[in-house]
C-alpha cells in the first residue's frame, strides 16, 4: 500500500484502462479525446487560459518553465521551503539566471509581505517561483497572498509548481493571479508517472517570445500551435492519456471541491490517528495528503522499513540529516479510512522496533 507523496494508489478500473492495447495519437477519434482533456484541465487549474501537456514527470515542466519565459542573465526569486521549492533555484542556476533566494525555516511557509519586500529593492527581478505544497514537508504556502503582490509588476511573471497540490487543495490559477502554474499526473489525479501539465496566460506568452533558452522538446509555441488541432507536437503517454481522460470526466462529474474535500477528510482522518499515538503534524500551514511528523523518540529509518518490510506498506522518508528523525504519510488516491486503519495496525507494531 502506496501512503508516499507519489506515485499513488490508483483504482482498479483506472488500472484496467492502462493496460487496453494502444491506441493511435492522429486518428479523429482520439483528437475528439484531447478536446475534451483540454477542457477539462482549464477546469482542474480553474483558468481560462491554455493548459498543455508534456510526457514528463513535474519536473520536467518544471524546466520548461524556466526555459520558455526567461533569459540568460535573467534575476529571479525563488522561494525555498523545502527540497521541491529549492529545486527551482536549481534549474534557474543551471540556466545561468541570477537567482535570490527567499529561505523559509523547513516546516514554515513563507510570509507574503516578504516576497513584497523583496520585489520592492529588486525591480529588476522577472520571476518569482513559488510551490502551492512542499511536501518534503508538508507545509501549504499562500499562493492567492503572495499573488496579490506579484501581479503590480507587469514585468514579473507569477510561477507556482502545484505538482502536488493541484486537486487535492483550493488553487485558482487565474483568480490568484497566477501567470504559470504546473502539475503532473502521479499526485492528487491518482495515475501513474509519466504526463505534466502548464496551464499559461497571455502575460507567459508574451515572456516566451522574448525569451533565448527555448528547448526543441519543451517549447511551449509548439505546443500551443498543437493546441488548436486538439493534439500534441510529440508522442503522447498515451495509456495515461486514456485514464487522464477518464479521472477528469469522473472529477467534473463529482465537482472539484467535492474531490478536494474527499482528501481533506482523509488526511483529517489519519492525523487525528496519528494525535493518538502522540505524534503532532510538523507543518505549522500543513497542505493536505501529506502529512510530515518529527521525532526523537523513535527511529524514522527503522519505523519505515518495518512497515515496508513486514507490513507491505510504503511511507515516505526523509534524507540527510532528517532520515532518522522525519517521516511523511501520504493519503493521496485510492487510500480511505478503512485503509488507513490498516495502516495504524502495522504503524502501532512497527513503532515497538523503531523505539529508541
Amino acid at each position: 500500500m502506496l501512503m508516499v507523496a507519489g506515485p499513488v494508489e490508483i483504482e482498479k478500473e483506472v488500472l484496467n484502462i492502462g493496460a487496453e492495447p494502444s491506441k493511435y495519437m492522429r486518428t479523429p477519434e482520439y483528437t475528439e479525446k484531447w478536446y475534451r482533456i483540454f477542457e477539462n484541465l482549464k477546469y482542474i487549474f480553474q483558468t481560462k487560459n491554455d493548459v498543455i501537456c508534456f510526457a514528463s514527470s513535474g519536473t520536467g515542466a518544471m524546466e520548461a518553465c524556466v526555459t520558455n519565459f526567461f533569459s540568460e542573465g535573467d534575476t529571479v526569486l525563488y522561494i525555498n521551503a523545502g527540497s521541491f521549492g529549492k529545486r527551482w533555484g536549481d534549474i534557474a542556476n543551471k540556466y545561468q539566471l541570477k537567482t535570490i533566494e527567499l529561505k523559509v525555516d523547513f516546516g514554515d511557509s513563507p510570509n507574503p509581505s516578504d516576497v513584497k519586500n523583496i520585489l520592492e529593492n529588486n525591480k529588476n527581478i522577472k520571476g518569482v517561483f513559488a510551490t502551492l505544497n512542499e511536501t518534503s514537508c508538508g507545509s501549504l504556502q499562500d499562493i492567492e497572498g503572495i499573488g496579490k503582490f506579484v501581479r503590480n509588476y507587469k514585468d514579473c511573471l507569477f510561477v507556482v509548481d502545484c505538482i502536488s497540490g493541484l486537486c487535492s487543495d483550493k488553487f485558482l490559477t487565474d483568480e490568484w493571479n497566477v501567470d504559470v502554474a504546473i502539475s503532473a499526473s502521479q499526485k492528487a489525479l491518482a495515475l501513474p508517472p509519466g504526463l505534466s501539465f502548464m496551464a499559461l496566460n497571455d502575460k507567459a506568452i508574451d515572456f516566451a517570445k522574448k525569451s533565448n533558452l527555448k528547448t526543441f522538446y519543451f517549447n511551449v509555441f509548439d505546443y500551443i500551435e498543437n493546441l488548436k488541432r486538439s493534439q500534441t507536437p510529440f508522442t503522447p503517454a498515451t495509456g495515461i492519456v486514456e485514464q487522464l481522460d477518464y479521472r477528469l470526466q469522473k472529477i467534473k462529474e463529482e465537482g472539484l471541491e467535492n474531490f478536494q474535500n474527499r482528501y481533506r477528510k482523509n488526511t483529517e482522518y489519519l492525523r487525528n490517528g496519528l494525535k493518538k499515538f502522540g505524534f503532532e503534524t510538523f507543518a505549522k500551514n500543513p497542505a493536505n495528503c501529506v502529512t510530515g511528523v518529527m521525532t526523537s523518540d523513535y527511529d524514522a529509518e527503522i519505523l519505515i522499513k518495518t512497515l515496508r518490510d513486514e507490513y507491505n506498506i510504503e511511507i515516505a522518508p526523509s534524507g540527510g540529516d532528517l532520515k532518522s528523525t522525519f517521516f511523511r504519510v501520504g493519503v493521496y488516491g485510492n487510500i480511505d479510512c478503512n485503509d488507513i486503519d490498516k495502516f495504524f495496525e502495522g504503524f502501532k507494531l512497527s513503532l515497538q522496533k523503531a523505539k529508541r
